[in-house]
């Protein structure tokens, strides 16, 4: 019998660059606690996000047991909704700076875990306020994302699959593989990314998938990292409107993955980018969902690609399987044995008992992967057929949170944000995931990446790209 009998659509959305702890670590602060763990045997039945007590030094001079200025302790929420402003650091040497501290390589048994948020901060930003660090989010201010998790389930212990940026952490949800790659590329290029994706899967097996992203300014990042993707048509790759369409009349397909807009009026919550247009975006999203017809259907999740520099207090495990032979090792000698940082993954489904907390019920932690595992065994993907990632093979599912014997017949109240969205400059530098996709779209035309990235030293010579002629190629492109 397959895998979740009940479910017949599964919608996937991937924010930016948020960990755990900064957008879900004080959700349990107040009110009810959790009323279940998962998985029962759990020893820990505790949520286990913030609490007192927990600090970052300011310092070098505190990694070399030398008198240094008092920590910055965790605080009670962000001063602001568009914080950490500048953009913390997410490459591969930075991330590993932020967890083992300045001057320590990595090791299991480290020294100074979780230690060196703050002054990696400083030190790459050359920020004179890196105590933004210390400040995450507390629920009523993204109140979308907290309500969804009390309301359904979260997951805390699921960790991005590779300690560094963006298009490593995307490749792995997509594909189970960064191809031996722990950067994003200078610039990056889809010649990196070459690698089967789940969507080749699905095709190959005739079941239907969609990739719905909310611009008409750039084709789906999606489909520009991966070339393996370039001959579909773009029915396959649809707006958000038609997201909501589809609900609305019951016709989404089995699986549905959902981008924000990262370039042109963001909703991503990339950082500094407000977190409120991205609340928006997730309510937009659950309303679309909870409405539809094939509600009963459906299972919502709801995570971020990685933590894109911001603090979390928790160490990724070691226990990590290398996906393939390009990776063992990759890029900075890394062999893949070792997670990402934590980030949330809210399950959201009428088969979710509310108030849920849920662990992996394997000896392998949960990753991006545990998606397509899911995936896997849900739709009874063949091995001769699924993706060959050992990664894949290793991650567990999420059978075990869809655990009630009935569906749920209450709906619970998500309230949309309140505030208004703190506007992003479109004469600021370009972050790494929008170089991305100009590089990515070079490529996909035919130019030089490196020579058109050149060209654009603010967002707006990007939107002005994607606005060109050569740009609204990229639309219609098959």
């Amino acid at each position: 019998m397959p895998m979740m009998p009940q479910i017949e659509h599964i919608v996937v959305v991937m924010l930016e660059n948020r960990s755990f702890d900064n957008m879900c670590g004080w959700l349990y602060r107040d009110g009810p606690p959790p009323s279940q763990f998962l998985p029962v045997s759990t020893k820990n039945k505790f949520f286990n996000g913030l609490h007192q007590g927990l600090f970052n030094p300011v310092s070098n001079d505190y990694f070399k047991g030398q008198p240094s200025p008092p920590p910055y302790p965790i605080f009670p929420n962000a001063n602001a909704l568009n914080m950490p402003n500048p953009d913390p650091k997410e490459e591969f040497d930075n991330v590993t700076k932020q967890l083992y501290g300045p001057f320590e390589p990595p090791s299991e048994n480290p020294t100074y875990p979780n230690l060196g948020f703050v002054v990696n901060y400083a030190l790459t930003t050359g920020t004179n306020i890196p105590v933004q660090i210390m400040e995450p989010f507390s629920p009523a201010q993204v109140p979308v994302i907290s309500a969804l998790a009390r309301n359904y389930a979260i997951c805390d212990e699921w960790f991005c699959s590779v300690p560094s940026e963006t298009w490593p952490n995307r490749s792995f949800v997509h594909a189970g593989t960064s191809n031996g790659n722990v950067l994003n590329g200078n610039p990056p290029h889809p010649d990196n990314w070459d690698v089967k994706t789940i969507f080749n899967v699905l095709q190959d097996m005739a079941i239907t998938w969609r990739v719905y992203s909310d611009t008409t300014l750039t084709p789906a990042l999606t489909h520009l990292m991966f070339k393996k993707l370039w001959h579909f048509a773009f029915d396959k790759f649809a707006h958000f409107g038609e997201f909501k369409e589809d609900c609305a009349k019951g016709t989404l397909p089995k699986y549905s993955f959902i981008e924000p807009s990262f370039l042109k009026d963001p909703n991503d919550e990339h950082p500094p980018h407000d977190v409120t247009a991205g609340e928006r975006f997730l309510h937009d999203i659950w309303i679309a969902v909870s409405t539809s017809p094939s509600w009963n259907k459906t299972v919502l999740l709801i995570t971020y690609d990685e933590h894109g520099g911001t603090y979390d207090h928790i160490m990724p495990p070691w226990n990590a399987a290398t996906p393939d032979g390009q990776s063992d090792p990759g890029q900075e000698g890394f062999h893949f044995n070792r997670f990402g940082i934590r980030v949330p993954m809210v399950v959201v489904s009428p088969w979710v008992q509310a108030g849920t907390v849920f662990r992996s019920n394997t000896s392998t932690s949960y990753d991006h992967t545990s998606i397509l595992a899911t995936l896997r065994d849900w739709l009874a993907i063949p091995k001769e057929k699924m993706l060959t990632s050992k990664r894949v093979g290793a991650a567990p599912t999420l059978e075990q949170v869809l655990n009630l014997a009935n569906v749920r017949n209450d709906l619970p109240f998500i309230p949309a944000p309140q505030v208004s969205v703190i506007p992003t400059s479109e004469s600021k530098p370009l972050n790494s995931l929008q170089a991305s996709l100009v590089s990515a779209a070079a490529a996909r035309l035919g130019q030089d990446p490196k020579k058109e990235l050149n060209k654009m030293t603010t967002r707006q010579h990007a939107i002005d790209y994607f606005n060109s002629q050569q740009g609204r190629e990229l639309m219609v492109k098959p």
